[in-house]
């Protein structure tokens, strides 16, 4: 009685004798999971990159706005705090911004000027470096203080040390003088090419206290109708719709469709949910030569039937079952298809690597997807191996033997 290993050794045999044809049929199979291997980790690379670009503008945080054309009055400072208190939110604030002018004792720049409070510390993901965030205190009182981030410091002074350095900052005519109290982390490359899209010159990010801003600008920053929401990563997924539910209770808008926000986590699932679409739809075109692989492995071993008719004669006139013809011919086109997935597997990450040092993400290899490479090419060598199997073992003894 044939015993697995006498099947496994007889498949491995034929393979060596034909050494040249079995490499010629694994390339299908390792160009198909190679394939498949390098584009879901790029793409997963992708995604983890694109994932955490979104994260670092803010990933806990969101915008509520009101339509002015309902509502009667806007949100003021005790609205907001009311909201950020009954909600437990890591904070709540107003912020206004414009485009002005800073001047360093290095130059002058474009910039984007910013007022807020102090909570807008938490808005675009940038951790401070040196230094202090302006606090509540300087808030209230109307502070001339400001925080900048590392480039923008070494642009206007010529150092990243800049703390308790003065900047000039102008908005439409009107100009006050800041002093530096804390100095931030530089943006991504990806976000610091999103913010000077709109100019070929280098532009700072000045960030000062809403009520400074205000003062120095002739403007009214006691009401507004939008501010932004943040909360920590343990609070459940609904707090911004139960911010939304929580305004429109206290302005009175119950259903008037007039409050309405803007998510960053929502932005985030989409992208995913994009570059997820993306990946799928690539892999699938990857995996179609898999199916050219699997036919190509169909068809050698049809040609390994026609070769070896009288050997298959010879073992079933001497007591060979047709299960053990079977077994023995699906034995072999799998060894073949799981040599050329180990190969393909090897291939694929080194493809990935490289690429993903090409266009400098981090690989994002899934030991899932590894380990289903591999068992799916042993299912392909199977599958497209069963009907040359079934046409090899339903030979008669007779007909097999009087053929040359």
């Amino acid at each position: 009685m044939d015993t697995i290993l006498e099947y496994l050794e007889s498949a491995m045999k034929n393979i060596r004798s034909n050494k040249m044809r079995t490499g010629l049929t694994m390339l299908g199979i390792i160009i198909g999971i190679a394939s498949v291997i390098a584009v879901l980790t790029i793409g997963n690379g992708m995604e983890r990159y694109v994932s955490d670009e979104v994260d670092a503008i803010g990933g806990n945080v969101a915008e509520i706005y009101l339509d002015s054309s309902v509502a009667e009055r806007g949100f003021t400072d005790e609205d907001i705090k009311e909201v950020e208190a009954n909600l437990g939110l890591k904070g709540a604030t107003f912020y206004t911004a414009a485009l002005g002018m800073a001047t360093g004792n290095k130059g002058v720049f474009d910039a984007f000027v910013y007022g807020a409070g102090s909570d807008y510390q938490y808005s675009t993901g940038t951790k401070l470096k040196e230094g202090t965030y302006f606090n509540d205190n300087q808030v209230e009182q109307g502070a001339r203080v400001c925080v900048l981030m590392e480039d923008d410091a070494v642009h206007l002074f010529g150092t990243a040390n800049a703390i308790g350095k003065t900047v000039e900052v102008s908005v439409g005519g009107n100009s006050v003088e800041l002093e530096v109290i804390g100095i931030k982390e530089n943006w991504s490359e990806m976000i610091a090419q999103m913010m000077s899209m709109e100019s070929e010159e280098y532009s700072c990010m000045i960030e000062m206290p809403i009520t400074t801003y205000g003062k120095a600008y002739k403007m009214d920053v006691s009401e507004f109708y939008d501010f932004e929401i943040f909360w920590t990563s343990d609070q459940p997924g609904t707090i911004v719709k139960d911010a939304v539910r929580y305004v429109e209770n206290m302005m009175g808008l119950r259903g008037k469709d007039a409050v309405y926000y803007m998510s960053m986590s929502d932005i985030s699932e989409e992208v995913d949910s994009i570059m997820g679409a993306i990946t799928a739809f690539m892999s699938l075109v990857a995996g179609i030569s898999l199916v050219v692989g699997g036919i190509g492995v169909m068809n050698i071993m049809l040609v390994s039937v026609t070769e070896r008719t009288r050997e298959i004669g010879i073992r079933k006139s001497i007591g060979a079952r047709t299960k053990a013809i079977m077994i023995q011919f699906l034995a072999e086109s799998a060894i073949i298809s799981l040599m050329g997935g180990i190969v393909g597997i090897v291939l694929g990450i080194s493809v990935a690597y490289v690429g993903c040092i090409l266009l400098e993400l981090k690989p994002v290899i899934d030991p899932v997807i590894v380990i289903g490479a591999a068992l799916f090419s042993m299912m392909i060598g199977i599958f497209f191996g069963i009907y040359p199997a079934r046409k090899a073992a339903k030979l008669k003894p007779i007909d097999a033997l009087a053929r040359n």
